[in-house]
């Protein structure tokens, strides 16, 4: 049960805990006078009582005493302090905010410096041969793109294939020249293991591929055109399909690279 004793100035809470802890004095003291005459002094002040003690009065300007004034000279004090402290750190607010237009960072003859270090480049006097090549191993034909290791010398190129061209063509002119004796343009909807390309790739109809597909099934029973698989050579129009000896013949710059090393170490 709690009891409490009030009093006209105090008022004393006694809030009983378990037998094992002692009583807990909780005090709240309230001034019941004291609020009584700040509410009193509140209520006779009038607004321009509250404005002048804010504001200031509006004819005096060397009035120092309102809440705002007092607000601006705390401000401006920690401005300039602030300012102090950038300037004896060495730097300086006006150059970073781009106040001062006659300063230019490029008069100190830094731009002339780095624009020689990015132009200059050290390269031997081989280049200026006419059959200078940088990569003699590897082969870039037009179209084709490397990579940052193809410039790496220390390493082995790779070689890579021309890009086919992509075939187009319309629904029209694949029903107008789809003809088995018209090897030339049936070769184009082969890839190169001799499969048919999808209808989704030559954006054609249903009825335009089924005839392309009828007529090269006629041309390779006629034998105008051969049954290509994977592994073997890809079907081209004007080249013959017979393998030659030279297709599997090592390049001699391979053999002349190779024997140069054993030439030397006879010598020696």
């Amino acid at each position: 049960m709690m009891t409490s004793i009030a009093s006209s100035r105090r008022c004393l809470f006694f809030l009983p805990t378990s037998e094992l802890y002692p009583t807990l004095v909780v005090r709240l003291f309230h001034n019941v006078n004291d609020a009584g005459n700040f509410r009193n002094s509140s209520s006779m002040e009038s607004l321009d009582d509250v404005e002048r003690r804010l504001f200031g009065d509006k004819g005096n300007s060397d009035d120092s005493g309102s809440f705002f004034r007092k607000l601006d000279k705390i401000e401006k004090s920690h401005g300039r302090s602030m300012t102090g402290s950038s300037d004896s750190g060495g730097g300086n607010l006006k150059f970073m905010d781009g106040s001062t237009d006659s300063f230019d960072t490029l008069s100190d003859g830094m731009d002339t410096k780095l624009k020689k270090a990015a132009t200059y480049f050290s390269f031997t006097d081989e280049i200026m041969e006419d059959d200078y090549k940088f990569r003699p191993d590897v082969t870039f034909w037009p179209g084709t793109t490397y990579t940052t290791r193809d410039l790496d010398l220390t390493k082995p190129g790779i070689q890579r294939n021309s890009k086919r061209e992509q075939f187009e063509t319309t629904t029209e002119e694949a029903l107008r020249k789809a003809d088995f004796r018209n090897v030339r343009f049936l070769s184009n909807f082969l890839t190169e293991a001799g499969i048919i390309i999808k209808r989704s790739q030559t954006k054609i109809s249903a009825k335009a591929q089924r005839k392309v597909a009828r007529e090269i099934k006629t041309a390779r029973a006629f034998g105008l055109m051969p049954f290509t698989t994977m592994g073997t050579k890809p079907f081209q129009f004007g080249k013959s399909m017979k393998d030659d000896d030279e297709e599997f013949e090592f390049d001699d710059t391979y053999n002349e690279g190779a024997s140069a090393p054993t030439e030397d170490m006879d010598e020696s």
